[in-house]
């Protein structure tokens, strides 16, 4: 009756949006945005449209769907657009979006085509052929007007270059006087770029070139040499380089981050409340340097009905205050979205005498905040919450090992004056925890890997990244910050930028449900609620499938965005959420310290000015797409890392397990080492098929199979850094593939539920999204340095496991 229900509410709702929009045709992305159904009902809504179809109550033109009988609007039609709050003083406007033009990025095939990613998600991605696309660099954020093509299909004209994200590249200078080039490590760039004679590099030396925004064609200067090519400093920054992201800043900026105080001056108190004299200390990793965030717990009287209560005041880093909006500062910030995270080096978001200077909250001086202030109850529920700007004194910077072992009951030098804080935070953590459990909130067990480089810049090993005691601590509160800030705002009906995570893709959730049904576990039926999809991954615990079965249900999961318009999420099972907690390297969260500024100075008469709405649509959306753009540059490293790695171990044999199968072999993760790898199927003996329901590669006449979470035995053939693979093969196949008769023998296997493979064309995983990556993780954010914020609760695959940041904080939630 209930999914009845839904249906009926579905259809008129898609109904309703589409006599709104007067004729004008829509994609679904548009009229289930419009409409506000979850992103998880994609499927369903889908085939309601198909249904309305049928029933001729409207037309469908390619991708985009009308109303039968409806005539568009000359001009009454909405259009997207606004003005840019990205935009700093002296640029032009940017807008998303005229009419039948589109504003993404694009993506460019070595084949010379590309594709477009829009910024709106309004629609899919569209297609650019190679003469268009050769208008613009990989990366490069454009404007696309849509046009037909062939086949009654349609295909993107580029318009203009909005903005070009690539603003250095890496490649080898030679020295030709006045004629002197470099030619890109970067495929997808001109064979060579015409560059001025230097003395800063020898000929044949690998440099950096700092290119020249203004030019119609890639040119540029050499800044300095860096290194031979594929060396690690290299490869880091021709990954980050052709996302847009920079390891320098810009003149302008660094003269703005010159200019900014390096301490809390007298008049910067003024309307801030004192906390320096409460114990606040931050908690984070040995290699941490940006400290954003600091906490504090006291027990307070009893409830009238004797239940105990608790103050949490979490303590955040005021970037808002150096950084204004229009200056060179915050356009950076914007541009960038987020700070990066390698084994060898940080990206950051601001230059770094804010990130670990002024706004870091660096032990026994004063510092500028943004505070949470917070009563729980026994339960874990907020009873209470503050929220206002204050000036803070870290009493410590503690390590998570060190907060631990206190917890643990051993004595650590300096440390012993916080075992009653310490004990009073564990305390809450539990009750936060259990109130989130109870809620279902999904908590994976997934263990995630760690690179460790030598003094050298090699790896020494990959690891199991340590998690304790003390980094729950940390990401509980986060967590409750964020949600409490983010009800601050909704209760007020307020504009901001929510983070939101929707219901989780229908298909690939029964899919996962399928498989572990087989596996003899209770399922529920869809849609499933979080508790009861948490009450299975508890079953899981401690089976052989759990983290195999865990991957494929996050895999099932929607991608985590930021958002003006507040869908909940769904991970978390929060009804308010959004990020507040990490200003220093996550923009979003700045905007939101920003926009509780302005209310507070419109309350006090002191200010009218206020963030438009349709700029906070806009800086959402470029949020997402920065974050995407780091996580797709760190995991592309981390591949390249754990190839490096693995290159000496050609020819040994590991243990390992499948952890997904795609037809044209299966991936297995090692177990010592937390990387993976391929065994193609092509050195598999027999003709294997998949099975897309079962997660295996089987033979269709032996019946042999490999399966999700099957143990196996493999031997390293080979290990490309360049490539970012690693290849594998079952040990033993290759002596029994002789024996059978050899290569020539073997049966071709068949590629099932696929069409024709174009030239080229890059085969994805299961749930991998073209340019995503990942749903949602970690309470505290974007990476940082030391590991914090993770709560367990979406992503998308990762080629080497979960991925963190460096330092081990996990991206996202």
């Amino acid at each position: 009756m209930m999914r009845e229900e839904n249906q009926a509410r579905r259809r008129e709702a898609l109904l309703e949006e589409l006599r709104r929009a007067a004729g004008r045709p829509l994609s679904l992305r548009e009229l289930m945005q419009r409409a506000k159904l979850h992103p998880g009902e994609r499927t369903d809504a889908k085939r309601t449209l198909r249904e309305l179809a049928q029933e001729g109550l409207l037309l469908r033109d390619g991708k985009r769907y009308a109303l039968a009988g409806a005539k568009p609007k000359g001009d009454g039609a909405p259009r997207p657009g606004g003005p840019s709050a990205l935009a700093t003083p002296g640029q032009r406007v940017r807008r998303p979006g005229r009419g039948g033009e589109v504003l993404g990025t694009l993506k460019k095939h070595r084949d010379g085509f590309g594709f477009v990613a829009r910024l709106d998600r309004k629609g899919d991605d569209v297609f650019v052929p190679p003469d268009e696309a050769a208008k613009a660099l990989d990366g490069d954020l454009v404007r696309l007007e849509i046009v037909p093509a062939r086949g009654g299909r349609t295909a993107g004209r580029v318009v203009e270059v909005v903005e070009r994200r690539r603003r250095l590249l890496v490649g080898t200078y030679h020295a030709r006087g006045a004629r002197s080039f470099v030619v890109p490590a970067d495929e997808q760039l001109d064979a060579v770029v015409p560059v001025p004679e230097t003395s800063a590099a020898k000929d044949g030396e690998v440099v950096k070139v700092a290119l020249d925004p203004d030019a119609a064609r890639l040119q540029g200067t050499v800044v300095e040499a860096i290194g031979r090519p594929g060396e690690p400093r290299v490869e880091v920054l021709k990954v980050a380089y052709a996302r847009g992201f920079a390891d320098v800043f810009p003149e302008a900026v660094q003269d703005a981050a010159v200019e900014t105080p390096d301490h809390v001056r007298s008049e910067d108190w003024r309307g801030r409340r004192d906390l320096t004299g409460l114990p606040l200390v931050t908690i984070d990793g040995e290699d941490a340097r940006d400290f954003d965030d600091a906490v504090h717990v006291e027990r307070l009287a009893a409830s009238k009905k004797g239940k105990p209560l608790y103050r949490l005041v979490v303590a955040i880093a005021d970037v808002a205050h150096y950084v204004r909006p229009g200056e060179p500062l915050d356009a950076e910030a914007a541009r960038r979205g987020t700070s990066v995270y390698f084994p060898m080096q940080v990206l950051p978001m601001l230059p770094e005498r804010l990130s670990n200077g002024i706004c870091s909250l660096n032990p026994e001086v004063d510092r500028l905040c943004m505070v949470a202030d917070l009563v729980v109850d026994g339960r874990g529920e907020t009873k209470s919450a503050e929220v206002y700007e204050g000036v803070m004194r870290s009493a410590a910077r503690c390590t998570y090992t060190e907060v631990a072992k206190v917890l643990e009951g051993e004595r650590v030098p300096g440390r012993e004056r916080f075992r009653e804080h310490f004990e009073v935070m564990a305390e809450l953590q539990e009750k936060l925890t259990a109130m989130r459990r109870r809620r279902g909130a999904l908590d994976f067990d997934l263990p995630e890997a760690k690179i460790v480089l030598d003094a050298e810049g090699g790896v020494a090993t990959i690891e199991k990244r340590p998690r304790n005691r003390a980094h729950r601590i940390v990401e509980e509160f986060m967590l409750a910050a964020n949600e409490a800030v983010a009800r601050w705002f909704g209760t007020r009906e307020l504009p901001t930028i929510y983070r939101v995570h929707g219901t989780p893709d229908e298909e690939k959730l029964q899919a996962f449900l399928a498989l572990a049904a087989t596996h003899g576990f209770d399922v529920p039926e869809i849609p499933a609620e979080p508790q009861a999809l948490n009450r299975l991954l508890e079953s899981l615990r401690g089976h052989s499938q759990q983290r195999a079965l865990n991957q494929l249900l996050l895999r099932a999961m929607m991608q985590a965005v930021y958002t003006p318009e507040n869908i909940g999420h769904y991970g978390l099972a929060a009804e308010h959420y959004l990020h507040f907690t990490s200003p220093i390297r996550r923009y979003p969260d700045l905007v939101v310290h920003r926009l509780l500024k302005e209310e507070w100075a419109h309350r006090q008469g002191r200010s009218t000015r206020r963030t438009p709405e349709p700029a906070l649509e806009e800086i959402a959306v470029l949020s997402s797409e920065r974050e995407r753009a780091a996580m797709e540059a760190e995991r592309e490293i981390a591949s390249f890392y754990a190839a490096l790695f693995m290159k000496d171990k050609v020819g040994e044999t590991f243990e390992g397990v499948v952890s997904s199968v795609v037809e044209f072999g299966i991936f297995v993760e090692l177990k010592r080492w937390f990387v993976e790898g391929l065994v193609r199927a092509e050195d598999l003996r027999g003709a294997f098929e998949l099975d897309p329901v079962q997660h295996a590669l089987v033979d269709r006449v032996t019946g042999r199979a490999f399966r999700v979470g099957d143990p196996v035995s493999v031997d390293v053939v080979n290990a490309s850094p360049a490539r970012r693979r690693i290849e594998l093969r079952l040990a033993g196949e290759a002596a029994a593939a002789e024996r059978a008769g050899g290569e020539g023998e073997r049966r071709p296997h068949r590629l099932l539920d696929r069409g024709p493979r174009r030239a080229g064309e890059r085969v994805q995983k299961p749930g991998e999204r073209r340019g995503t990556g990942h749903a949602e993780r970690g309470g505290r954010g974007a990476g940082k340095q030391g590991g914090k914020g993770a709560k367990r609760g979406e992503h998308g695959p990762r080629p080497h496991g979960p991925k963190r940041a460096k330092g081990g904080r996990r991206r996202g939630r």
